[in-house]
């Protein structure tokens, strides 16, 4: 009985408002509409993802996709997971997160930027392996569009490793 009295008497407050019965459970149901609202609004940000991929932004691709994916993600985790109708502390922790997680990101691009002024072999290591990778898929493009076209595939470059 003391533990009941105790609960009682102490006052809660969410979100700087006092809340009456505490242990009371209420969830946040929303309409379809703005879940179907929220759907649209990924199928079109989804569809400017892969649009940008063939733009030829050049260094700017990155950046732009990245502010996509974040402003994608703030909506499954404002909508579909209901952190827009939480407590603002969980809001707090995942700005936290998410500022973290950016810091980590910018020192492993950094790092990448410059690996070859740092490390001359890795530098030439990576250039090697980036430009393999562009001319396997340039010749076996170029098989294809032979086969395609019926003409007898062209012999594989001599001297590849």
């Amino acid at each position: 009985m003391a533990h009941s009295d105790s609960t009682q008497n102490s006052t809660v407050y969410l979100n700087g408002k006092l809340v009456e019965n505490p242990h009371e459970d209420t969830h946040h149901v929303s309409p379809v509409w703005e879940f179907s609202l929220v759907f649209g609004a990924l199928l079109f940000l989804t569809i400017l993802t892969y649009l940008v991929s063939y733009a030829g932004l050049g260094p700017a691709s990155l950046p732009v996709a990245m502010l996509i994916a974040f402003i994608k993600g703030s909506l499954v985790v404002g909508f579909f997971m209901h952190l827009k109708y939480e407590d603002r502390f969980y809001a707090f922790l995942l700005c936290v997160t998410i500022l973290f997680v950016s810091i980590f990101f910018t020192f492993v691009l950094f790092d990448m930027s410059t690996t070859a002024e740092l490390n001359e072999e890795a530098g030439i290591e990576y250039k090697r392996h980036v430009e393999d990778s562009a001319e396997a898929a340039e010749a076996a493009a170029a098989r294809q569009a032979a086969e395609a076209a019926g003409a007898a595939p062209a012999p594989a470059a001599a001297g590849h490793h």
